[in-house]
């Protein structure tokens, strides 16, 4: 289980943890292996108005992640969504509020998505050697919802410290920007500090990590499904 329980909020009372939000997913991205890693942008930085992604009701989901009893603020999570998903998503909620029932549909609506764009902003600074203890804590849970097997399981775990050494010393900063780029045939992972320089980037080609990204937080009993699902009835941000 995740070291820390936390609060999240797109002003709700949902919980779900720092871990999966900040960690798991940061070790999905590297499911292929080493990648392209550089340390420097080949452009510029991911932008939640990029053409392939859609724009206003349905395409954007929003939710404040925050820490239980004194709910200091952790990181903003944004996910957008192309035209295509869009559309679907529309289609399934116009002039309804919603349900439960709604979740499934509505999930798989998301994780379809050819383009999306999760951005995660960093409101504390996070100290890499915590990250990735509980990355590992997280690839436990994952391997033990049959999400990834025991090989990959060690495989990421054990690689994390070189695949992120750009952090070593400096962790995760306030400010911090993670971006995860999907594409229909890649995955592109970029962390930007508070002034946009680009502290890591890379890319894992192929649809293996692409793949897992969405999913990871909209499987069902998934613990950020329900806060992000309902922001797109709220707008999004």
């Amino acid at each position: 289980m995740s070291r820390k329980k936390h609060k999240s909020s797109h002003e709700s009372s949902h919980k779900p943890s720092l871990s999966l939000v900040a960690a798991a997913l940061s070790a999905f991205a590297c499911l292929l292996g080493p990648g392209t890693s550089r340390t420097e942008a080949a452009g510029a930085l991911p932008s939640m108005s990029a053409p392939e992604l859609g724009q206003g009701p349905f395409a954007a989901m929003h939710m404040l992640l925050q820490k239980t009893i004194l709910k200091i603020n952790v990181m903003n999570l944004d996910v957008r969504l192309d035209k295509a998903a869009q559309g679907k998503l529309a289609s399934l909620g116009q002039g309804k509020a919603y349900s439960d029932a709604m979740a499934g549909p509505l999930a798989q609506a998301v994780m379809g998505a050819g383009h999306a764009l999760v951005q995660m902003e960093f409101k504390r600074d996070i100290p890499l050697k915590r990250w990735i203890g509980v990355v590992r804590d997280n690839l436990e849970e994952a391997r033990k919802a049959n999400l990834i097997t025991a090989a990959m399981e060690k495989r990421i775990g054990d690689g994390l410290p070189e695949w992120f050494s750009s952090l070593k010393d400096r962790g995760y900063e306030k400010g911090d920007r993670l971006f995860y780029v999907v594409s229909p045939d890649s995955l592109r992972t970029v962390v930007a500090s508070a002034a946009g320089q680009v502290v890591l980037e890379r890319v894992d080609p192929g649809k293996e990590a692409r793949d897992v990204i969405l999913p990871t937080y909209f499987a069902p009993g998934g613990e950020f499904r329900e806060p992000l699902l309902r922001s797109l009835f709220e707008g999004g941000k």
